[in-house]
């Protein structure tokens, strides 16, 4: 997507969540226009990572 082009949905970061949230998003309404954007050199590099992650989308403090 072009620097300067408007977007309807920014996403930070390239994991799970932000995947399954774009995909519902979309659902709901195709038109959406949605950027995602990450740190990391690739998506899922950090939790959500198989070897990071526990499976469970709840914050450390309620685990």
């Amino acid at each position: 997507m072009a620097h300067n082009e408007a977007v309807d949905v920014v996403l930070v970061g390239a994991g799970i969540m932000s995947a399954t949230l774009a995909v519902l998003l979309k659902e709901l309404d195709p038109g959406l226009k949605l950027e995602v954007v990450e740190l990391m050199d690739s998506g899922a590099a950090e939790s959500s990572n198989p070897w990071n992650n526990a499976g469970t989308a709840t914050p450390g403090c309620v685990s």
